[in-house]
């Protein structure tokens, strides 16, 4: 079962009534049930328990560190005014809750590396094996991946380093604390839920609320028309195109063009349909899209797109490391030998290229996810370490860079280096990366865009003229969104106004929407990560 199915509208229906008809102070028990019994759905019963284990542990690792603060803080009142005993307790409590913190994250981040490096490590070590010629094989698809390792992994690391750092109290009710991790709308593909946000939103006692069901409708409609309507047709030509084989440079470049807008109407549509489907409970989860192709840098495209993942690096990976005692050790170092501009710059570039490293990996285990991160980490530094030089070169060119033509040209620079990148991944490995490239600059034949050819890859006139009309709506409708809240604006014109725009989607989504007998259309492409 997944978010495009009508047996998770169906399942979705039933919860809400369910739901509702509940006590207000016992609705987070269905909330507890529907997820688990959606996750069984979506996956298969096995998965469960790798959930459920991860959960515990990193309750019971919170539950020790607010032990272990109370425990220090009533001994620090018994030792009065000695000031050698109470430095000494500081230190022992500092080494027992590192050991409980550390002990946790090897545990969780271990069982997540191992799902998710093993299709690389096991071949390698069954190559080995077979050379011993002892008749040994190890099969990589042993391994299964559990539903949304990465996103409930994340999202309990987060909660305990917070707990860990005093941002907040350790939950006390492990039920609690399961039914944030399981939370259905965002355990298969996010968004990364903070537990201070998701985790006080079910706790409130929710009233039924009819502007809930109204906008979280609407959310779910938008969301089936980006995935069904465009993103799958999209993916008609992408994934013919990308097949491993050589085809036209201009065939190439049309597919680039279409796999990044393919990605981002895949993925936030997902995250409009769990949005919206949380919202019927009451329940607001993180954005995590802010139109992003209206983005004028790379740096501003990665605060818009996949928001809560990359709030995630921002919080427990680039911030510890910048403020790291290694890292003032090595700063200071550097204070001697180089320039403050230099220092500057080698204190920024080191947590992140590290940061986006890390990010690569989490993206996919290849040496092209590898290259993927190192690509946004050397551009992003790039930008960073010269913004003086950028700006002294505008004003030397005279550009005004607040005019609109500038600004459009940003945005298209951005999309550009943002379909550069989905290239290193989207082919599948380097190697048809290069041949896109190759073929993209030896072999372009530009006339397969008028003789027809282009056809013969999935999609027809009447598919191209139908995006070219959808992707304008999308344009449209992202555009306000920039200026004012438009479901707002949808309320002010009345309940007419609202149903004619719902049916007119509802209807979109039926005739227009990609179906039919060998092809997947419940796939999204974010929960292969």
């Amino acid at each position: 079962m997944t978010v495009v199915s009508g047996a998770f509208l169906l399942f979705l229906c039933i919860t809400m009534g369910v739901y509702y008809a509940f006590p207000s102070t016992y609705r987070w028990l269905v909330l507890l049930a529907a997820s688990i019994v959606f996750y069984v759905m979506a996956g298969r019963w096995e998965f469960l328990p790798c959930i459920f284990l991860t959960s515990l542990v990193v309750w019971l690792g919170a539950r020790r560190l607010a032990k272990l603060d109370g425990q220090l803080k009533a001994q620090l009142a018994e030792a009065g005014k000695d000031k050698a005993r109470k430095k000494a307790l500081r230190g022992e409590f500092k080494s027992l809750r590192s050991r409980t913190l550390v002990g946790v994250l090897v545990l969780c981040i271990g069982v997540l590396c191992v799902t998710k490096f093993s299709r690389v490590v096991i071949p390698m070590l069954d190559g080995i094996v077979a050379r011993t010629s002892t008749g040994v094989h190890v099969d990589p698809m042993a391994i299964v991946m559990p539903l949304g390792i990465s996103y409930y992994t994340f999202s309990t690391v987060g909660y305990l380093l917070d707990v860990y750092w005093h941002r907040y109290e350790a939950e006390e009710s492990f039920a609690r604390f399961f039914t944030y991790t399981i939370y259905f709308p965002h355990i298969l593909q996010g968004p990364i839920s903070r537990y201070n946000r998701l985790g006080q939103e079910l706790l409130r006692e929710p009233h039924f609320d009819e502007r809930n069901i109204t906008h979280g409708v609407e959310r779910i409609i938008w969301g089936f028309f980006k995935k069904l309507v465009i993103a799958d047709r999209l993916n008609l030509l992408v994934s013919t195109v990308y097949n491993g084989e050589a085809h036209a440079g201009s065939i190439f470049l049309v597919a680039m063009l279409m796999d990044a807008l393919m990605i981002y109407m895949d993925f936030s549509g997902y995250m409009e349909i769990v949005c919206g489907a949380s919202q019927l409970f009451g329940v607001e989860l993180e954005e995590n899209f802010n139109h992003p192709f209206f983005s004028r840098t790379v740096a501003e495209f990665w605060r818009r797109w996949h928001m809560t993942l990359g709030g995630w690096f921002k919080d427990y990976v680039y911030y510890p490391i910048s403020v790291a005692s290694w890292m003032k050790k090595l700063n200071k170092r550097n204070n001697k030998r180089f320039s403050k501009r230099v220092t500057r710059v080698i204190s920024v570039a080191i947590p992140c290229l590290i940061t986006w490293f890390l990010t690569g990996l989490w993206h996919g285990t290849g040496p092209n996810y590898v290259c993927w991160g190192i690509y946004y980490g050397v551009l992003i530094t790039i930008s960073n370490a010269f913004t003086e030089e950028f700006k002294a070169l505008d004003e030397r060119l005279g550009i005004n860079v607040e005019s609109r033509s500038f600004r459009l040209f940003q945005m298209l620079r951005t999309f550009c280096i943002f379909m550069g990148g989905r290239v290193l991944t989207s082919p599948g490995n380097l190697a048809n990366t290069a041949m896109v490239f190759d073929n993209i600059l030896h072999n372009f034949q530009p006339w397969q865009w008028f003789d027809g050819s282009l056809w013969t890859y999935g999609l027809t006139a009447k598919d191209v003229w139908l995006l070219i009309l959808c992707l304008l709506v999308v344009l449209v409708v992202s555009n306000l969104q920039e200026r004012m809240n438009i479901r707002d604006e949808i309320d002010r014109r009345g309940t007419a106004f609202r149903w004619v725009l719902m049916m007119a989607g509802i209807i979109s989504v039926i005739v227009f929407g990609v179906y039919g007998a060998g092809y997947d259309a419940a796939k999204f492409i974010y929960m292969q990560y």
